[in-house]
């Protein structure tokens, strides 16, 4: 939740932890006026409160959170080495095959639930490299799905998706931190993944997911139907998700994402396959707590295809104990042109 719409009385979701790994606050601590004064001094400008109506909400994800925490295992277990040891030994065979695994349950998870898809829980907000590789598999592999992709094909969108940015792990050290000035993480990555026998299509989504439909991206400069469409899907998915975790930190209203992203349709995006994505990923996933032009407070309780910006929503109001309670007061935004999401407080 943004800080600036914490009370006093309010219930921390997860334990708050400085750069050092260091406890702040504890989960389930009922935050007072002084936790809350000292967190914004620290320049934090969400943290995660419990929500028990939301948490209701948002029970129908496609993978399980412990199954989402084991792929974030291998994840980290894959890239916790140093990258002349990830160049020289290549990565473990058996981090890899339990990836490939996850990809392929994730595939059947999404498939089942592809009807409704708008109405579940796919991205998960995140401001590290590997959640942010999850999300772009999750949001890849369920428009591959809605677009019909045969499996053979959805396990390739998977294994590239979820490697699309391996090649920041070996991007080479200049004069300090790990950078990619030169913006050679995409070839890098094309690299180790052929080395592993991860997959050449795999392989090719990491060098081309930044390139762009009029030629004008990186590292190749490709242009049209030069880029492979898996990688012009990735390539979607990766925008969008950093440009939700940007909306996030900065307060940008989130309906100017799909209006950018759909006005570059044929110039930085494959038009055909963007639509097709905006039509199973939700701007506004249910279960988020948003604030309306009319000043009120409201749950996002369903989305439909092709409106992504007006979900339906319920209204909520703050208790005597600082939490939220659901009113039942239910408004089709789609109905009501005069009012529109100006918000997110908490996704």
């Amino acid at each position: 939740m943004l800080i600036s719409e914490v009370k006093a009385g309010m219930v921390l979701a997860r334990d708050i932890v400085d750069d050092r790994g260091n406890l702040l606050l504890e989960q389930g601590i009922a935050l007072t006026e002084y936790y809350i004064t000292r967190l914004k001094q620290m320049g934090l400008s969400s943290i995660p409160i419990y929500d028990p109506y939301a948490s209701e909400l948002k029970k129908n994800t496609i993978v399980a959170p412990e199954a989402r925490e084991e792929l974030n295992y291998c994840f980290r277990s894959l890239f916790n080495k140093k990258s002349h040891e990830i160049v020289n030994s290549g990565l473990n065979t058996v981090y890899i095959k339990q990836v490939q695994l996850a990809a392929g349950q994730i595939i059947d998870e999404t498939e089942k639930k592809i009807a409704h898809i708008v109405n579940v829980q796919v991205r998960q907000p995140t401001e590290d490299e590997i959640g942010h590789a999850v999300n772009v598999c999750l949001m890849a592999v369920a428009t591959g799905l809605y677009i019909k992709l045969p499996r053979p094909v959805l396990m390739d969108l998977a294994l590239g998706a979820l490697f699309h940015d391996l090649g920041k792990s070996v991007v080479p050290t200049l004069n300090g931190p790990a950078s990619d000035q030169g913006r050679l993480h995409p070839i890098y990555g094309q690299q180790l993944l052929l080395k592993n026998k991860i997959g050449s299509i795999a392989a090719r989504i990491a060098s081309e997911h930044h390139e762009r439909y009029d030629g004008q991206g990186y590292p190749s400069g490709l242009a049209g139907k030069e880029i492979h469409p898996l990688s012009r899907l990735v390539a979607i998915a990766n925008y969008f998700d950093n440009a939700m975790t940007a909306a996030s930190a900065t307060g940008a209203p989130r309906h100017t994402i799909a209006e950018e992203m759909l006005k570059n349709g044929n110039t930085q995006f494959d038009l055909y396959l963007l639509r097709a994505f905006f039509h199973t990923t939700p701007l506004y996933p249910v279960g988020s707590l948003v604030r309306l032009t009319t000043s009120q407070l409201a749950y996002v309780v369903k989305n439909k295809v092709r409106f992504a910006a007006t979900p339906t929503v319920e209204i909520a109001e703050q208790t005597r104990l600082g939490g939220l309670t659901a009113t039942g007061h239910v408004i089709d935004l789609a109905l009501k042109p005069n009012i529109a999401i100006a918000d997110v407080i908490a996704e």
